[in-house]
């Protein structure tokens, strides 16, 4: 085989935003965003955890204009979920203690409540919409490949990987086309509620043996192409690291730094085990 040309990863995957702008190498978000997490995570207050949040949503909407609304939307949604049901859960402290910050709908919420429900909202919204905004800069195929030429990732483990998502996608147009053969032809629920639950379960023999097709594909392409049978292989387009990608890195892994030493009076989560 020739050898690999170097060219940036595809974006003409990816909606309208400013995710086609910065043509990071795949693996560059993904390092950046992991010490900010981490950061965020280990910090006893939730103040850096909820300005991650927003300021990732922003970013979110911003790199792509068509998913990026939705996924915001879902993000933000869960976080505030998992924040309010912590609060109701979270313990009350004895009256005089801990005045009552919220009276709502019959529901009273001390100001530990509150804290304690921000806290964990805001950090698996955090965490959660970081590592959705690098999976808009590069998709997880990319990433994986990116790993095999940077970290030396073992290629068989990478291209597994690869595999298992193409099954994913797989299973995702043939449902489609079996939901389009069910509206065409219908099918013999008596009762039109019980309609839909019928459709996904007699699509479970067809997406099975559609599973089995695809294996066998993909394990006799895999022999054809003597995969594993060396301990490297070559590439049609290798991703390149540029200063642009070393910038973002240092620049993040900086804020995560400021964000350690401007919040560490607050204390770290160790200390209350």
């Amino acid at each position: 085989m020739s050898e690999a040309t170097t060219i940036p990863s595809s974006s003409e995957e990816r909606g309208p935003g400013l995710g086609r702008l910065p043509a990071f190498d795949p693996l560059s978000p993904f390092a950046a965003v992991v010490p900010l997490i981490v950061a965020v995570a280990v910090l006893n207050t939730p103040v850096p955890a909820l300005w991650t949040l927003g300021a990732a949503v922003v970013l979110i909407v911003l790199t792509d204009l068509r998913r990026g609304p939705l996924l915001a939307g879902i993000v933000l949604t869960l976080a505030v979920l998992i924040g309010v049901l912590l609060a109701v859960s979270a313990p009350i402290e004895r009256v005089g203690s801990s005045p009552v910050a919220v009276d709502l709908l019959g529901v009273s919420l001390q100001r530990n409540q509150l804290i304690a429900g921000a806290r964990l909202g805001g950090k698996v919204g955090a965490a959660l919409s970081l590592f959705l905004l690098t999976g808009l800069l590069a998709s997880p195929q990319e990433l994986l490949k990116a790993m095999v030429t940077h970290l030396h990732l073992p290629y068989r483990i990478a291209y597994a990987g690869v595999a298992a998502i193409g099954f994913r996608e797989r299973f995702t147009i043939e449902y489609r086309v079996i939901r389009e053969a069910h509206a065409l032809r219908g099918t013999r629920a008596p009762l039109r509620v019980l309609r839909p639950l019928v459709r996904r379960w007699t699509a479970v023999p067809a997406l099975m043996a559609g599973a089995v097709r695809h294996a066998e594909r993909v394990s006799m392409s895999m022999d054809a192409r003597g995969f594993g049978a060396h301990p490297t292989r070559s590439e049609r387009s290798v991703p390149r690291w540029r200063v642009r990608d070393t910038v973002l890195v240092l620049a993040c892994w900086g804020l995560a730094v400021f964000v350690m030493v401007h919040f560490s009076g607050s204390g770290l989560v160790f200390h209350d085990i």
